[in-house]
């Protein structure tokens, strides 16, 4: 297998997750809104077969959870934020020489599986692949090697992190495929038919 897919997650636990949603909508309905975008993740990215796929827990890997592990191998995000535990987790599956990799965070529910295909096949002729969300951000990122510098040095959880990667792109002299922008569930207006999620 030449392609391999990061999926970084959170956790599932009460107050730990969708933090900033669930100021509005309270704790108990990020939670479930949370574990039914990692749903919606599992269903994506479970029949993709010409992928291999990774699945990298921030805080600690379940005895027992839904992601099969004869189709999901699990690890642990390792590093001090964010832009470092994506590097890391770059780092370790390059080390076992596949050839394209992309990391997405489950928190766009328009997420596809065509999209992740699409973004596979984009690094045929491309350095780089980025999937923006609408607040500035990205739900995929992917590469053919990795490129630190991509990582470090970054706004993390502002609106300037697609720009200030897509700055590092140009930096380097790389070239880089844009997919469609996805609204990332962090706000109660982003929720969108997710609403109805919502027990009042």
């Amino acid at each position: 297998m030449q392609k391999a897919l990061i999926i970084f997650i959170k956790n599932p636990a009460l107050g730990k997750v969708k933090t900033r949603l669930a100021k509005t909508v309270g704790a108990l309905n990020a939670l479930k809104i949370y574990q039914f975008m990692l749903d919606h993740t599992m269903e994506i990215t479970f029949n993709l077969d010409s992928v291999d796929k990774f699945l990298f827990y921030n805080e600690f890997i379940p005895t027992k959870d839904e992601w099969p592990p004869n189709i999901y191998q699990k690890d642990i995000q390792k590093g001090k934020g964010l832009g470092e535990k994506m590097k890391n987790s770059f780092q370790k599956v390059f080390n076992e020489n596949y050839k394209k990799v992309a990391l997405v965070m489950p928190d766009c529910p328009k997420m596809s599986d065509t999209l992740i295909e699409k973004a596979f096949k984009s690094l045929d002729d491309h350095d780089f692949v980025l999937g923006p969300t609408n607040d500035g951000g990205y739900y995929l990122i992917g590469m053919k090697e990795l490129v630190s510098d991509i990582f470090e040095n970054k706004s993390y959880s502002t609106e300037k992190v697609l720009e200030q990667t897509i700055d590092e792109i140009k930096k380097l002299g790389k070239t880089w495929f844009k997919l469609p922008v996805l609204t990332d569930v962090d706000m109660e207006e982003d929720l969108g038919k997710l609403q109805k999620m919502i027990k009042k």
